[in-house]
């Protein structure tokens, strides 16, 4: 539900050797990219700012909510989520973050506290840039200012979809259109008639997001699954037809566009 970012091809999320020799912009200046076309010395400015982040586990707590964090936080690898839990142990998840999303934009004019927490959904690595860094970047980097501006436009538009998705939408529809943003996001909806990526995500993550029950989520996965519509399987998931899944969903995705 963040800003958008980009994977070059499905893989694991796992952290594997590979990723984590992986530079540290090629993971988040995919995101910042997209949103707005930064040149090579934003690109530069950018690598330095990032560095190579550190890395969480699975469940760990990235920031918490009440915290009033200070400067920008960036996911450079694997997938978290905005969350809020309560009590008697529910969980509502409110985001879904991918490699580049910002996790914290860094609002230095009003850091106020959290009002959610931010989990890790896999082992992801992150990174703080201090606000003292982000404020001398800003200025002499117009681009990175404009992409983190274009970031908080599409965050704002992305809660509103959210919020007529959980309202208004059954939960065939519900999940059509996750998938169908996640696609889009991901980069991998640009074939006129399929996509596959990875989703490392359980039916228990899937509830939180969409506002169902465990058991309502497998029941609309096998209803997609029986109308052909996709394919779930070790993490993978397939849409076997994208025009009939935005079709179930109603999705426009104008509203992940910088």
């Amino acid at each position: 539900m963040e800003a958008v970012a980009l994977f070059p091809r499905p893989r694991s999320m796992g952290g594997s050797a590979d990723s984590e020799n992986m530079s540290s912009t090629n993971a988040a200046d995919r995101g910042f990219s997209l949103l707005h076309g930064l040149d090579e010395g934003d690109r530069r400015a950018l690598d330095r700012l990032l560095g190579e982040g550190r890395w969480v586990g699975v469940g760990e707590v990235v920031l918490g909510e009440g915290r009033a964090p200070d400067g920008v936080c960036v996911l450079l690898e694997g997938w978290a989520c905005r969350c809020k839990d309560f009590r008697d142990g529910r969980r509502q998840i409110a985001a879904l973050l991918i490699a580049g999303d910002l996790i914290h934009h860094g609002d230095a004019t009003h850091p106020r506290a959290g009002d959610h927490a931010v989990r890790a959904l896999t082992r992801a690595r992150i990174a703080w840039i201090a606000p003292q860094a982000v404020t001398a970047a800003l200025g002499d980097y117009p681009g990175l200012a404009q992409a983190l501006r274009m970031a908080a436009a599409i965050e704002q538009a992305t809660v509103r979809a959210w919020v007529v998705n959980l309202g208004q939408r059954p939960a065939s529809e519900r999940m059509a259109h996750l998938f169908c943003e996640l696609a889009q996001r991901l980069r991998a909806g640009d074939h006129p008639s399929s996509a596959t990526f990875a989703l490392p995500l359980t039916q228990q993550v899937l509830a939180w997001a969409l506002g169902l029950t465990t058991v309502h989520v497998n029941r609309v996965l096998q209803q997609l699954r029986a109308e052909g519509l996709i394919g779930f399987h070790d993490g993978v998931l397939t849409i076997f037809d994208n025009a009939r899944l935005k079709m179930l969903a109603d999705f426009d995705g104008a509203y992940l566009i910088g």
